[in-house]
């Protein structure tokens, strides 16, 4: 969010910003794939953040997909 300049507390209350430690945003997938979601976009506000698509590819989607 730094990253992008966008204040934390202009999305606090915003339930499609999904932002946290990897683990809390995989919780958030798996709970949306016992559902029945199958497929997740990342929306990421340009410049792009090379860390933040790292860490979605290598930790994030091996936790759900082992949900």
């Amino acid at each position: 969010m730094r990253h992008n300049r966008t204040p934390m507390s202009d999305v606090l209350d915003d339930d499609s910003f999904w932002v946290g430690t990897p683990g809390l945003v995989a919780e958030r997938m798996a709970a949306c794939k016992a559902l029945g979601f199958h497929t997740f976009l990342a929306e990421l506000a340009a410049p792009y953040d090379d860390e933040t698509l790292e860490r979605w590819i290598t930790e994030v989607v091996p936790m759900v997909d082992g949900a």
